[in-house]
């Protein structure tokens, strides 16, 4: 029995039992719930952030997208837009050369038609010439530079239709180039000559007929043609054409 003492207040003692392991797990317990909660923001916080940068993501890759799919349709308006101007370029162009050949056909009709005319009007003529003539000589501008072009008619006269003449011509474009006196065989400024003889051979007509190109700085003044006939009688015809007459 434990000693008191008299006269002295007594203070009531409460016998508690020594557990010192249950302060641990409430601090602990406490400082998990700190924790989590801390934790538990934070994330909630975070898968907050990473959504919005998901969508922000998605959006950005839809809108890469759009703007690649935008690009391909440019590209291909593009790749037909040059293609339309192209084909408009080569209709014009068609259109030109299909232009073009009809007016030379129609100049092509209209100089056969115009043969024609003549020839009539030669077979029906009178003459007292006999064998070969020297009838005709154009000149005629053309869409090139210093360049024109030629015909040249022969024919033999009263031909009975069973008889060739043969024999050669000669062609020589005259005038000054430099101040000195010049002469040109047709061969010289016609591709379409390759002999300063052109050769003769017909029963009625024969054409002689190109384009002469006048050399730079040559001044042109006449043609001159010399045709010598072989048979079936011999004959020499000599003519001159002023230039642009």
């Amino acid at each position: 029995m434990p000693n008191v003492v008299k006269g002295s207040k007594q203070e009531r003692m409460i016998v508690v039992p020594h557990r010192p392991g249950r302060r641990l797990i409430i601090t602990l317990g406490l400082a998990f719930f700190v924790l989590a909660s801390t934790l538990g923001g934070a994330y909630f916080g975070f898968t907050r952030g990473f959504d919005a940068q998901r969508e922000e993501l998605n959006s950005r890759r839809e809108l890469d997208a759009m703007l690649q799919a935008v690009s391909i349709e440019n590209e291909e308006l593009r790749r037909r837009l040059a293609l339309a101007e192209r084909e408009a370029e080569v209709d014009q162009l068609a259109a030109q050369e299909v232009s073009r050949e009809l007016n030379d056909l129609q100049a092509r009709i209209a100089e056969l038609e115009s043969d024609l005319l003549y020839y009539r009007k030669v077979v029906s003529e009178q003459t007292d010439s006999t064998g070969l003539m020297i009838s005709r000589f154009d000149l005629t501008p053309t869409a090139k530079q210093n360049t024109k072009r030629y015909k040249l008619v022969l024919r033999q006269q009263d031909a009975d239709g069973d008889t060739y003449l043969e024999g050669h011509v000669n062609v020589t474009l005259a005038g000054r180039q430099a101040g000195q006196q010049r002469r040109l065989a047709l061969r010289e400024i016609s591709s379409e000559q390759e002999e300063d003889n052109i050769r003769l051979r017909f029963k009625y007509f024969q054409n002689v007929e190109g384009e002469l190109v006048v050399p730079d700085g040559f001044v042109p003044e006449r043609i001159e043609i010399s045709a010598i006939a072989e048979a079936p009688v011999a004959k020499r015809v000599d003519q001159t054409f002023e230039w642009g007459k």
